[in-house]
């Protein structure tokens, strides 16, 4: 089974991004694009489910 690649952020439920107390840790995975940057897509909302990564 090919690797796997996770970030861990933090990010605000704000529409105006405020960098307030109300930010949130959050985990996911992401891939990489062929000239070799990371496709991080797009953030996953607050209470999404998400497949925790083989072996975990």
């Amino acid at each position: 089974m090919a690797p796997k690649d996770w970030m861990a952020y933090h990010a605000t439920t704000n529409p105006n991004g405020n960098c307030d107390l109300n930010r949130s840790t959050r985990a996911q995975k992401f891939t990489w694009n062929a000239d070799g940057t990371p496709d991080f897509g797009t953030p996953v909302g607050l209470g999404a489910s998400l497949t925790a990564p083989s072996g975990e």
